[in-house]
């Protein structure tokens, strides 16, 4: 008698419910619109080959004694000829005089170029930003530019109809240097306004009559782009 075992494999089905993925709900975000400006001193810049320093009232207010050359000659290789108390003359790299040219807003100061005793004729306290050029730039800025430019630009314009105003004073006690510079300008729609009066005294008060620079500036422009 034989016995026979029959081995069997009991398979148990485990059917589980299958769901579809849901995908990532997707936001809209609107993006603010973003404004690329360029001056047209900075794409001259790029056209240029030359080593271009730029600075702004920052760095003039930080190194600002009275004398607008004296401050910029923090510049490497820029340096002041003092020709008297708060009067100095640019060089560049060792050159001055008729082979440097100074713009103040796009229009030549060449005053300082023919006399040793003649400075800048400009405002040191209505100065916004400078750009010095080291090199040759006849090609841009004519013959006298042939040492280097200093190209200053007034403070930028408020973007908003605003009463704006500014006050800088002055003090130094090796040789009695008092002075100060009063702004108040306003800008309503295309119209922009402003007055400035500075006056910076020597000698004070030592000096029976001292001596003083004054001036007073006024200015009106009807603005085309805002």
């Amino acid at each position: 008698m034989r016995i026979g075992i029959i081995s069997g494999v009991l398979g148990l089905t485990v059917v589980l419910p299958a769901h579809a993925q849901k995908s990532d709900s997707i936001k809209s975000l609107l993006l603010p619109d973003v404004v690329v400006t360029e001056s047209y001193q900075q794409r001259q810049a790029k056209k240029s080959a030359l080593a271009v320093d730029v600075v702004d009232q920052d760095f003039l207010r930080k190194h600002f004694t009275g004398n607008f050359m004296q401050a910029v000659e923090n510049i490497p290789g820029v340096q002041a000829m003092d020709i008297g108390s708060g009067f100095s003359k640019p060089m560049i790299r060792g050159m001055g005089f008729n082979r440097i040219a100074v713009l103040e807003n796009g229009i030549k100061q060449e005053g300082q170029q023919w006399g040793a005793d003649h400075g800048l004729e400009l405002d040191a306290f209505n100065i916004g930003t400078v750009n010095v050029l080291k090199g040759p730039s006849s090609l841009l800025y004519g013959s006298d530019a042939m040492g280097g430019v200093i190209d200053i630009t007034s403070p930028p314009v408020p973007s908003v109809d605003m009463l704006f105003g500014d006050v800088t004073l002055l003090g130094k006690s090796v040789n009695g240097t008092l002075g100060g510079s009063f702004m108040l300008g306003i800008k309503k729609s295309f119209w922009l306004g402003a007055i400035r009066c500075f006056r910076k005294m020597y000698g004070l008060p030592k000096s029976v009559i001292p001596n003083s620079i004054s001036g007073i500036t006024a200015s009106l422009r009807i603005l085309l782009f805002t």
